[in-house]
């Protein structure tokens, strides 16, 4: 496989009810009902979709209005949930139900999975983790989990997710000769303890933000750089991406 389509599908939702702001297992159950029954629910394999809430207004006076986004990085999964919404007039979002006032394919792109095709990194850049996020690393006999923006968690995480799911190959050498050629320039991270529904325990997490400094890699460096956080910005990063954990979003500095 050489590329991927990458699609965001927006959902704008209205109730004139007050709704309470779902949980991220009710994300997670969302897409799956979008994907249809005939969507594979693969163990440890991620999905190809990442829910987002953009928008969720409510007040008991005046009901709730929210905007949801699914990034989706399959195409045949795109156009599965956009079936289901062609035939959907409202959605049930764990605490109540919201009609669909407007959907749409809000952004489509090809995203070349060979990194000398890829589009390059800025120089330099704000990496910014918009939903909690948490990655996960073995320590000795068990998993542990980082609720801190670690650089090398964050590019073995991209890098293992695009092996499991496309067998891209990035080895250990070239993720390391990347992290020792970027330059952390400023780390900022919050504490976020999240649920992800209502019976569960809380986790750690962490909303945040880091800058980079890209001068140092070379021009392929930067290409492989530049592939692996254009396929995050629709899969997510870390642990629990489809139930909308990792979201990131890059600025320019």
């Amino acid at each position: 496989m050489d590329s991927i389509v990458a699609s965001t599908i927006q959902i704008e939702l209205k109730s004139e009810s007050y709704v309470y702001k779902p949980y991220p297992k009710h994300l997670h159950g969302l897409c799956y009902f979008l994907a249809g029954k005939d969507y594979p629910h693969v163990k440890y394999r991620p999905p190809e979709f990442h829910p987002f809430i953009r928008q969720w207004n409510s007040s008991k006076l005046d009901g709730t209005e929210a905007i949801i986004q699914i990034q989706c990085i399959g195409e045949a999964l795109t156009y599965a949930m956009l079936h289901t919404l062609e035939t959907t007039r409202e959605l049930w979002l764990g605490h109540g139900s919201l009609k669909i006032t407007h959907y749409s394919l809000n952004k489509q792109e090809v995203l070349p999975l060979n990194h000398l095709q890829a589009t390059p990194v800025p120089t330099e850049f704000k990496l910014v983790f918009l939903t909690p996020t948490r990655f996960r690393t073995f320590q000795v006999d068990r998993y542990q989990t980082k609720a801190y923006p670690d650089l090398r968690l964050l590019i073995r995480s991209m890098a293992r997710n695009l092996h499991i799911l496309y067998n891209v190959k990035i080895s250990l050498n070239e993720q390391e000769e990347l992290i020792r050629s970027i330059s952390i320039i400023n780390v900022i991270g919050y504490p976020v303890d999240v649920k992800i529904d209502r019976y569960s325990k809380y986790d750690d997490s962490f909303v945040g933000e880091i800058h980079l400094s890209c001068h140092q890699l070379s021009d392929e460096q930067r290409r492989l750089f530049g592939m692996l956080l254009k396929v995050a910005k629709y899969s997510g990063v870390g642990h629990k991406k489809g139930y909308g954990f990792g979201h990131i979003e890059l600025k320019r500095a």
